[in-house]
């Protein structure tokens, strides 16, 4: 007993040390570390935040800029320039004005000749040589934004210009956009970091959001920020990303802003570095007791026969993950608690063993293709049946890197299921779709697919499970039957909702070209339907149909109006052309005649043909075949077998298409 207190005290004497000897060195180290770590933290923090925060600023001016060069160049302002008291020129000056100035917080629009004179301004801002222009000698360049100007303008707020030649050689001048700083010290006043830190702007002698002012003196910057200046940060016009400020009374960095004669100065002050690290010391000190006295508490516990029985439980599990999933704790001589415990996780085992196997059996029972997508190990698992009905090798797969089920799909396929995919990620909710693809075999399948994201508490995908329901057998029946919802039954033409339809969308493809509407009627056929008997005349009908399909051109589509009416549509520009010609062609195929085997007879067919031009005889599609049926009346008014193209006087005719319109 004596031995086992020893080796007993021994163990936790050397498992505390252990434990605990670490913890006090990193805590030593740290408190050494931390203050000046938090310095240089904060550094780093102001570059970062600095880069970041002024490329807002950037994108303001640039774009600013961007309009005024855009100015520049309208014909317009050319003009204007040009000849600056033309009325015309004056009136089109303003309205480029005034729609500018409805956006982007700008007050004026100004034009100027070479040497900064005014010639226009919005805002009727003084004639002298307005504050953008850089003295007597001119401009600084073709385009630039000016700097911040506060007093000595007509303006009631800072402004800065966005400034740019017109470009002309016939012109002589610049415009600028006169713009409010509303817009940069908004954006000034969003950009913290790290609480006290902020975000100022200079363009050598006016700081724009410093102390949280929207515009201060320079001066009062530059004695903050010693030995720099706020002109010598701006003259340095600094190529790196940025330079941080030395031996002042703030922790920062400043750069130039691109495009502007502007810079910025991300500005943390020097005496806030240790305050908020002092509480963070206070708290990580706190936490490190808390640890020391919860690892001594462990190692007291560890002591009183854990450790074996654990040992044993973790060798069980290793085997199980391993794979060998019948595998199970040991529970003889076991603590309570711990066999308790043991037979707990065997239960929930044999448990989980037993819903793969159904899991398993379900899925090979059903039609339905299982697959799983596992971000942690990357990897992707699919069901038996997938495997057999897909045959797809899932090496290197992802959900839509084009090896898995979007190798199998066309481009336009491909392109919606990726979309659906990125849907799937974006909302991480359930995402479904239909798509066509071919697998490795060659056979033609359609899928109906579901799929599920299962994220961790913070909403980060872990795993994405879906479902694949081969729908091949459904698709085709619904294709088929939209197939002969278009179709006339007897003719397999358009009947004449499909064909009106379709007949209306060649029109508005083809405006500007001409399209020809022939409206066919088969002459006597009641005669041929009295005396054959109305199976011949069905089969006169089959006829008709497959000499018009043989007229249609590779553009071409008819249609059956019902009876003996039939309507072709002809957009070939050389059949359009020669629509007479075809016209007789027609006429002359059906008159050779068919031979009906059931009445032993050759039929001679006789049909009258009516012909209507887009846009000659009309736009719109049902009056155009109307002109068609008209013209078609007027032939079988005058002898039949034979074609005409319409007049407006056929309107006239009663008994036709367009006399009911």
């Amino acid at each position: 007993m004596s031995m086992n207190i020893k080796v007993k005290t021994a163990l936790r004497a050397i498992l505390i040390g252990a434990t605990v000897l670490p913890l006090i060195i990193v805590a030593v180290a740290a408190t050494v570390n931390i203050f000046s770590f938090s310095k240089t933290m904060i550094a780093e923090e102001t570059q970062t935040s600095g880069i970041a925060q002024s490329a807002g600023v950037i994108n303001i001016a640039s774009g600013l800029l961007n309009d005024a060069d855009a100015l520049s160049k309208m014909a317009a302002v050319k003009d204007f320039a040009t000849d600056p008291i033309n009325k015309t020129n004056i009136a089109n000056m303003q309205g480029i004005a005034d729609a500018f100035k409805n956006g982007r917080n700008v007050l004026d629009v100004v034009v100027t000749k070479n040497d900064g004179t005014v010639v226009y301004s919005a805002k009727e801002s003084s004639k002298n040589k307005h504050f953008f222009a850089y003295g007597d000698d001119g401009y600084k360049s073709e385009k630039y934004i000016s700097g911040f100007y506060t007093e000595g303008t007509v303006y009631e707020t800072p402004v800065f210009a966005a400034v740019a030649k017109i470009s002309d050689d016939k012109t002589d001048g610049y415009i600028a956009v006169v713009v409010d700083t509303k817009e940069i010290t908004d954006y000034l006043a969003s950009c913290t970091f790290l609480t006290h830190g902020r975000l100022v702007i200079t363009d050598g002698s006016t700081v724009l959001n410093y102390n949280d002012a929207v515009v201060s003196a320079a001066g009062e910057l530059d004695s903050a920020i010693s030995p720099n200046s706020v002109s010598e940060i701006v003259a340095s016009n600094s190529s790196e990303a940025s330079v941080a400020l030395e031996d002042s009374s703030y922790v920062g960095q400043y750069g130039s802003i691109t495009g502007t004669g502007w810079a910025w100065l991300s500005l943390y002050p020097a005496s806030e570095t240790t305050s908020g690290v002092f509480m963070v010391f206070i708290i990580s000190m706190v936490i490190l007791v808390a640890l020391i006295l919860i690892c001594v508490l462990v190692m007291v516990i560890a002591t009183q026969k854990v450790i074996d029985p654990m040992l044993g439980m973790l060798s069980t599990m290793r085997e199980i993950n391993s794979g060998n999933h019948s595998e199970r704790i040991n529970v003889n001589g076991m603590s309570k608690e711990f066999a308790g415990m043991a037979s707990v996780f065997n239960e929930m085992m044999d448990e989980s063993l037993m819903s793969e196997e159904l899991h398993k059996t379900v899925s090979d029972l059903s039609d339905n293709m299982l697959f799983e997508w596992d971000f942690s190990k990357e990897a992707m698992f699919v069901s038996d049946n997938f495997k057999a009905k897909i045959d797809l090798p899932i090496s290197g797969a992802t959900l839509s890197n084009g090896k898995f089920i979007d190798s199998l799909m066309e481009e336009e396929e491909a392109e919606k299921y990726k979309r659906d995919m990125t849907s799937l990620f974006k909302t991480k909710s359930d995402v479904g779709g239909e798509y066509k693809m071919k697998t490795p075999a060659g056979q033609e399948m359609w899928v109906s697919m579901r799929a599920h994201c299962i994220t961790d508490r913070l909403g980060e995908v872990l795993r994405v499970i879906g479902v694949l329901t081969d729908i091949t057998s459904e698709k085709n029946a619904t294709l088929k039957l939209a197939e002969r919802a278009s179709f006339d039954f007897l003719s397999q033409l358009y009947n004449r909702n499909t064909f009106e339809r379709e007949f209306a969308s060649e029109l508005e493809r083809n405006v500007g070209k001409k399209v020809a509407a022939l409206f066919i009627d088969v002459d006597d056929f009641k005669f041929i339907n009295d005396r054959y008997s109305h199976a011949v005349g069905d089969e006169v009908i089959r006829f008709v149909a497959d000499v018009i399909k043989s007229k249609t051109g590779e553009t071409g589509f008819a249609g059956r109006f019902g009876g003996d009416e039939f309507v072709l549509c002809i957009s070939d520009p050389k059949l359009v052309e020669n629509v007479e010609v075809l016209s007789m062609d027609i006429i002359d195929d059906l008159y050779a005649g068919y031979y009906s085997k059931s009445v032993d007879t050759t039929l001679n067919i006789k049909a009258s043909i009516g012909i209507a031009i887009f846009p000659d005889h009309s736009t719109d599609g049902k009056q155009l075949v109307g002109c068609a049926d008209a013209a078609m009346y007027f032939v079988k008014k005058n002898g039949k077998a034979n074609y005409h193209i319409y007049e407006p006087e056929d309107s006239n005719l009663e008994g036709n298409f367009m006399s009911s319109l």
